[in-house]
């Protein structure tokens, strides 16, 4: 539902664009196929210090980008319009530690918007380096393709980001930021590629997206308020997650997503929820899931909370984050296991507590068995028709 203030909002931004001063990186030194590091961040500083709504714009065209952040406060709106291909550096050394390729900071009122792309080339040599047969450079660091950082009232649209060195976008302390007509583009087999990742952040919206990667299409971390994933595609990837949680101290709560009407297709999970067992404290709580297609997931509906890579942890020890007020409604499609719903919960915090899950029509067609529901440490709350039917009382 969008409110009156974004709306506002919406119409405001758009008379600044409509208005805006404009700052071409071709006639500030750019060119194509060359490196334009410098022509960026020359038309940044023009556009942030302009006192009226400004348009930076990389035109049509092949240009080389070693690393650029865009930081603010500035005095007024800007669109960011990207319309050609952003190739990143092969070696992922030549950006030094600690910095990401393409970093939005403290920017309140930005567009970035346009028909381009920003290719991360990271099949080149960042991918290789987390596997141990490889001889890639050890110990480098691997970035985004794009990093918002404090980026209020803004709206990222039309652009695709493509075979990222790690995650494809981090956002951090973000406040009121739109996802739309974005696309996500990696294979399956690149490693730690997430979509989208969120941490500390309110009133994210991701709509009218398709996301393809190696990891989770949305990953959503502690300290995170009033998510919306609408209208998103995902697949390849591990679906989208919550968690995982629990791991650090003082992780603050996630309260509010909500996904809906969006399709998985051939992914490892659908919606999950992830905490680590022998956890610090944490709650997980508002979480609903509804009109969702699932075509060949190994996981359609997964709460797990004996989440444990590498045996990295003390699986004896229950996870203390909370897992409360679950809603899952209208999912359908096809699970590549028979434990289409697997709810594992902890034996803390009296398990999950509140889950509904209503109106399920899951189908297996395999060698394991017939479609089941699997309940650990909870009792779910059932409604409409089940396909397959629910758990007895766990």
């Amino acid at each position: 539902m969008r409110s009156k203030s974004c709306l506002v909002f919406a119409i405001f931004m758009f008379i600044a664009i409509v208005q805006a001063e404009v700052f071409d990186i071709t006639k500030l030194g750019a060119k194509p196929d060359g490196e334009i590091s410098e022509a960026l961040n020359g038309a940044w500083t023009k556009a942030c210090a302009a006192t009226e709504p400004s348009q930076l714009i990389v035109p049509k065209g092949r240009f080389l980008l070693n690393v650029v952040e865009f930081k603010g406060p500035c005095k007024a709106p800007i669109e960011v319009k990207i319309d050609g291909t952003l190739i990143g550096p092969e070696d992922p050394v030549v950006i030094p530690k600690g910095v990401q390729w393409i970093t939005f900071s403290y920017v309140t009122g930005l567009t970035l918007s346009g028909s381009g792309m920003v290719d991360g080339v990271g099949a080149a040599m960042a991918w290789a380096i987390n596997d141990p047969k490889s001889t890639a450079k050890k110990g480098s660091s691997l970035q985004y393709n794009l990093s918002f950082n404090f980026v209020k009232d803004s709206l990222i649209t039309g652009i695709t980001t493509k075979d990222s060195k790690n995650f494809h976008v981090n956002l951090m302390t973000c406040t009121n930021v739109t996802f739309d007509n974005f696309h996500i583009s990696a294979p399956a087999e690149s490693p730690n590629t997430d979509g989208i990742h969120i941490g500390w952040s309110k009133n994210i919206t991701i709509k009218n997206s398709i996301i393809e990667t190696g990891d989770d299409c949305v990953s959503i971390g502690d300290g995170c308020e009033n998510l919306n994933i609408e209208g998103v595609k995902c697949g390849p990837g591990h679906g989208i997650s919550v968690g995982s949680l629990g791991r650090n101290t003082g992780e603050k709560p996630v309260i509010g997503v909500y996904v809906k009407n969006c399709s998985f297709v051939e992914t490892e999970n659908g919606v999950r929820i992830k905490t680590w067992p022998d956890s610090q404290p944490g709650e997980v709580t508002e979480m609903h899931f509804e009109d969702l297609t699932m075509e060949k997931v190994n996981n359609p509906i997964i709460i797990e909370q004996e989440y444990c890579p590498h045996n990295e942890c003390k699986k004896d020890t229950p996870s203390k984050v909370k897992v409360h007020n679950v809603y899952i409604k209208n999912v359908k499609g096809t699970s590549n296991t028979p434990e289409v719903v697997k709810l594992r919960c902890s034996k803390a915090n009296n398990g999950c507590e509140n889950v509904h899950i209503s109106d399920i029509n899951l189908t297996y067609d395999g060698p394991a068995g017939k479609a089941i529901q699997q309940c650990h440490n909870v009792n779910p709350v059932y409604e409409g028709e089940l396909n397959p039917p629910g758990c007895a009382a766990a």
